[in-house]
């Protein structure tokens, strides 16, 4: 019998690689195995759980809250976390997990307040979205003689005057800086002594500017008796009404500036002015724009469900009411009705003055609506709410 022939030895009958299309053998597929906890939980769902909005909890072997989470569809959720990676911060939790529970709630916007406010509260070693603050800011006025702008993100009760709260990066300070050099607002530190031209001093002492804006000029050296208290105010006004929109000073000192420097031909420093004059204006669109919004979410928002229609009265963004509205044609009692009112004419809290957990619960609920500008169209005024059939 004739050997066999090695055709591996002849170069002839190798694949060309700029023709060859085989297909690759793919590698076998990794067994996705449960654990019998997992195993568990899993049957549980499959037995009791529904498609219907909710929150639901995974707790760990001592009871402890390890992921809180919400879905429009609890069962179709849970089961695709248990039948999650073999790798991740999924299959971790799966892992250690011991127990699934859930809630049903009427509304997707429900779910969404209920798993912020356990998280706040719980703080999961699991979750990591609502356990930050979120990155919103205010622009303090400082309680001194001189006042001072400031970026914060944690308003207090000091006195202060609060502007916001509006979304902000990290440039914030740079920009308020840039907006104090253009009003005559000082930027020194709290401790720095102020000395006004028209506060009396029986030592006649002259007192040279501390900090190089007031040798340039940039500040009005309120330290060194170069202006009166009431015209560094006329500053600190100014910058305000700015940043209300009620005035357009300080980006017509940049327009001139950069007119000047354009005539001179420096086209380097112009480009500075402009860049300036654009952050001045996109921060006072932030702070302007988004306070608006806020104080827009005054209505009842009307969502249908299955069982009838929730309502939830906003009030400048918070929830201050929640109901289930009776049948149309029995209406629903005037004690509603009287609950209705009181709850939006009690006397309302800026959102500085707010605790941390209400401020971040306010920033999600501005967050639902301007993601869903939909569900907006479902906002009815309270007056009007209170004159149709339904509210009684």
């Amino acid at each position: 019998m004739a050997p066999e022939e090695n055709t591996k030895c002849d170069p002839s009958s190798w694949p060309d690689p700029r023709t060859d299309t085989q297909t690759p053998v793919p590698r076998p597929a990794i067994p996705r195995t449960l654990s019998e906890p997992a195993t568990a939980l899993r049957e549980k769902v499959r037995t009791h759980a529904d498609d219907r909005p909710g929150v639901y909890r995974f707790s760990g072997p001592r009871g402890e809250l390890l992921y809180v989470g919400k879905s429009v569809r609890i069962r179709s959720r849970l089961l695709s976390w248990l039948r999650s990676a073999p790798t991740g911060k999924s299959a971790e939790l799966i892992r250690v997990a011991r127990e699934v529970e859930w809630e049903y709630v009427p509304t997707e916007f429900e779910a969404l307040l209920k798993e912020f406010r356990l998280i706040r509260a719980f703080r999961p070693r699991f979750n990591v979205h609502h356990r930050r603050e979120r990155r919103f800011a205010w622009i303090k006025v400082t309680r001194e003689p001189a006042p001072r702008l400031i970026a914060t993100r944690r308003p207090t009760a000091d006195g202060s005057a609060y502007l916001g709260p509006f979304p902000a990066g990290r440039g914030l300070p740079r920009t308020l800086g840039e907006l104090s050099r253009l009003t005559g607002i000082r930027d020194c530190p709290a401790a720095t002594p102020m000395r006004f031209s028209d506060q009396l001093d029986f030592l006649s002492v002259d007192h040279p500017p501390l900090c190089r804006r007031g040798e340039m000029g940039s500040c009005p050296a309120p330290c060194a008796e170069r202006c009166t208290q009431a015209a560094y105010r006329e500053g600190v006004g100014l910058a305000l009404a700015f940043l209300r929109g009620d005035s357009d000073a300080p980006l017509e000192r940049l327009e001139a500036r950069m007119q000047g420097a354009a005539s001179e031909r420096e086209f380097e420093m112009a480009a500075r002015f402009r860049d300036r004059a654009e952050r001045l204006r996109e921060l006072r669109k932030a702070v302007t724009e988004f306070g608006t919004f806020l104080e827009s979410l005054n209505f009842v928002y009307r969502v249908p469900t299955s069982e009838g229609v929730w309502s939830y009265v906003l009030r400048n963004g918070r929830v201050v009411l929640q109901f289930l509205e009776a049948d149309p044609e029995a209406g629903n009692s005037s004690e509603l009705a009287d609950r209705i009112r009181a709850a939006v004419t009690w006397p309302a809290s800026a959102p500085a003055a707010l605790e941390d957990s209400e401020r971040e619960e306010l920033f999600l609920t501005a967050r639902w609506f301007r993601q869903h500008p939909d569900e907006l169209a479902r906002g009815i005024p309270v007056e009007a709410y209170l004159r149709t059939p339904f509210s009684g």
